[in-house]
This record gives structure tokens, C-alpha cells and sequence, in this order.
């Protein structure tokens, strides 16, 4: 499915937008992306990581095809337990 993305898009927002469009829950779901662009006669794939990879991937895919692998996962909900307050004399 194709989306429309601002060159200046943040990676959280892009991964709410990706999300939004497939219907994946965010509140339960979080999503990892791969893109796979040309290189040197070749493919590449790198993990989108962070805003830099991110910007990147959209430089990229003005000039030429960006693939986008899309891997949701659940996010799980632990409880935290906080450092003990014993004391011990």
C-alpha cells in the first residue's frame, strides 16, 4: 500500500502513519521496519533504526524504488518492580 510521506517525517510518526494504514493496533503493537534500496548494481537492506536511517531511506526513495518490510510485534506489558527498600542492620 503506498502512503504519501513528508521528506521531514520523524521515525515514530512514520511508524504511526505505517501503522494507522494497515490497521495494526499501536496501543498493543509496535512495528519494525526494513527497507531494501539500490546500491552499487546491487540491493540492500538495512533496519530503519533511527531518524538519520530514517531520512535516508526517504532521500533514497526520491530518486529510486524503496522497499519497506513492515514486522509487527506486540509489545508486552510487564509489571516493574522497583529496587528493594530493605534495611538491614
Amino acid at each position: 500500500m503506498p502512503l504519501l510521506i513528508d521528506d521531514n517525517i520523524f521515525l515514530v510518526m512514520l511508524k504511526l502513519r505505517i501503522m494507522r494504514a494497515l490497521r495494526i493496533n499501536s496501543t498493543a503493537n509496535t512495528v519494525n521496519l526494513t527497507c531494501r534500496f539500490y546500491d552499487n548494481g546491487g540491493f540492500c537492506a538495512t533496519h530503519v533504526i533511527d531518524d538519520e536511517v530514517c531520512g535516508f531511506m526517504l532521500m533514497e526513495a526520491r530518486a529510486h524504488i524503496v522497499i519497506v518490510y513492515v514486522d509487527a510485534e506486540q509489545i508486552i506489558q510487564t509489571d516493574v518492580v522497583g529496587p528493594s527498600t530493605q534495611v538491614y542492620m
